[in-house]
């Protein structure tokens, strides 16, 4: 990673120490950025490397329902540091904080190396180690390398391809929930039968508990940027993402509106209670949901949730100061004559039986000549109204593209969440369809174009990060990584696809929301084009994705998103011509 310091002739010894730790922060970051070490083999078991990672990011959670506390909080405790989240937050200003933390940090990593090196009883020799190290109970630790040991046994023995061979014979599968095992390690033994979750459950008790100190996160952050609290987000939420998550997505658009679940005694949420001002802390924000096709057909009953949340709150006798969705609705409906169950309209999807917002289809076959032309087509594709108005009479599927237009231009800020440690926001192009259309739409209803912000709970201090920041943390931490595309070559044909996928993406971010520095497509080219000896390796692979991912360099450079040297300019030039004579069959 090239790292450039911009300094001043003198600094202050504290102006020293600041850069100091912004640099380890990001180092850090990186470091710890759990990703995929290749793709994966179907029955295959993880290298023992992948293994301690995804057991360190697992160890790294409270499990109140297993009665287990996120080891690095206890190592924490036991030295008489603050919890884990605090001593990381505290370490991106304090040069002690910041020792304490590697500190912690090391002493994670070295007992889980000992649970994994141990011959038999591996948790008690694990926790062992660490109350002899440490000073750390070690009856408080038992239980989490408990479950770190039966994540690795669980892991060890893979029934995939059995189960595969049952499922065609028409057999019977076990079922399993469907997550991500970070997030839910009951997910393993993998090669079972996915299951969803009760949509009248959503949003778990979990999810809201989780989804207030992201929230919070997403509005300061926003309130340092700009001074001020976002007065309207617009959001996306996914089917897929709320079954892993139990609804976490959804609790998030509840605190930010300022109320929270009511539950009967099947624990089915039923409607929504106000939360008092006072007790808020802060005005009510404005959510504008643009939904999924999946969600919209796995969880009817959240989204008359949401939309009856929305409609509460709008109706509620507050200052409009401190109510923003009041403040809109009100406004709508004086400037734009519009009724109450029109200007309140906030739940967003497709029309009934259709997916997607095809804006990737639109990015990846360069059927676009402006970029306000992707945003004309995510409002046509998702400009659907779903929910039901004063008199209880439902609008299902209502076209609506004028309400959303509306909404839109209301909106300060686009928002997602990443969903897993697997799949981040260049590995596939649903994020960029989704979210960079909707940043899109947004900017040409409001006129400028909205803060962009991702929230990422893959990690125990979970933070809000802007999309450019995401952007340059999967490129550093995947594309331009030499361990990510050194493993991802191992796979051959398919391995150069995936290089070719993720370049592919990161060109949908700047399609859509100008979100890729410069210095990214300059270190792609560098790594795959400029260097002859790799180009050689991935022409003899995949020729045709090879041949792709040169023509995606070279349309980022022209249509100006990209500015290439001159030199790079003529080497993709060479090598897109080098490779058609090849691929025609003219030269071999």
């Amino acid at each position: 990673m090239k790292v450039v310091l911009s300094m001043k002739p003198k600094l202050t010894s504290e102006e020293r120490d600041r850069l100091v730790l912004d640099l380890c922060e990001k180092v850090l970051e990186i470091e710890q950025r759990l990703i995929p070490m290749g793709k994966h083999v179907f029955g295959k078991v993880p290298a023992s490397v992948e293994l301690a990672s995804l057991l360190r990011a697992v160890a790294g959670f409270d499990r109140p329902e297993l009665k287990i506390r996120s080891l690095p909080d206890v190592i924490c405790e036991a030295l008489d540091l603050p919890s884990y989240p605090e001593l990381v937050r505290q370490s991106r200003s304090h040069p002690d904080r910041m020792a304490q933390r590697l500190r912690v940090e090391s002493l994670l990593e070295e007992s889980i190396d000992c649970l994994l090196a141990a011959q038999a009883n591996a948790a008690a020799t694990a926790s062992q180690w660490l109350s002899r190290t440490a000073s750390v109970p070690s009856e408080s630790v038992l239980p989490v390398f408990e479950l770190l040991h039966r994540i690795r046994i669980q892991l060890m023995s893979n029934s995939e391809l059995d189960s595969l061979a049952r499922a065609l014979r028409g057999e019977y599968l076990l079922p399993g929930p469907g997550a991500d095992i970070v997030q839910n390690p009951a997910i393993l033994p993998t090669g079972r039968n996915t299951h969803a979750i009760n949509p009248t459950a959503i949003p778990s008790e979990l999810a809201m508990r989780r989804a207030q100190p992201l929230t919070d996160s997403l509005i300061q952050r926003h309130l340092e940027a700009s001074g001020r609290y976002p007065r309207s987000i617009a959001m996306v939420l996914w089917g897929i993402d709320n079954i892993k998550k139990e609804g976490e997505a959804v609790a998030q658009v509840l605190w930010l509106l300022g109320v929270k679940p009511r539950r009967d005694s099947l624990n089915r949420v039923t409607d929504v209670e106000v939360i008092p001002l006072d007790r808020l802390g802060r005005p009510r924000i404005d959510v504008v949901m643009t939904v999924s096709g999946i969600f919209r057909d796995l969880f009817p009953p959240t989204m008359a949730l949401l939309d009856r949340a929305v409609r509460q709150v709008a109706a509620l006798p507050e200052p409009e100061e401190l109510n923003f969705v009041r403040r809109h609705v009100s406004r709508r409906m004086s400037e734009a004559s519009c009724t109450f169950d029109e200007a309140a309209v906030r739940v967003f999807s497709n029309a009934a039986g259709n997916y997607g917002t095809n804006v990737n289809f639109m990015v990846l076959d360069s059927q676009w000549e402006e970029s306000h032309e992707l945003g004309r087509l995510f409002l046509k594709r998702k400009c659907f109204a779903y929910g039901r108005d004063s008199q209880g009479r439902s609008f299902e599927g209502r076209e609506a593209r004028r309400l959303l237009e509306r909404a839109l231009g209301e909106v300060e800020v686009t928002y997602q969440n990443i969903d897993s440690t697997e799949v981040g926001i260049v590995d596939v192009d649903h994020y960029f369809e989704y979210l960079g259309g909707l940043t899109k739409a947004a900017e040409a209803a409001a006129g400028a174009r909205p803060a962009v912000y991702l929230a990422d709970s893959l990690s125990p201090s979970a933070r809000v990060r802007t999309l450019e920041e995401t952007v340059r943390l999967e490129a550093r931490t995947k594309m331009l990584n030499p361990k990510w595309y050194e493993a991802m070559l191992r796979h051959g044909f398919s391995g150069v696809a995936e290089i070719e996928h993720q370049l592919t993406n990161t060109f949908g971010w700047s399609a859509t929301a100008a979100a890729v520095d410069n210095w990214i497509y300059d270190a792609a080219a560098e790594t795959f084009v400029m260097d002859d000896e790799m180009l050689r390796r991935l022409r003899s692979l995949n020729p045709h994705s090879v041949h792709a991912l040169v023509n995606r360099l070279l349309e980022a450079s022209g249509r100006g998103l990209w500015s290439a040297r001159p030199e790079i300019q003529e080497k993709l030039q060479e090598t897109v011509a080098g490779l058609e004579d090849m691929l025609e069959g003219v030269s071999a």
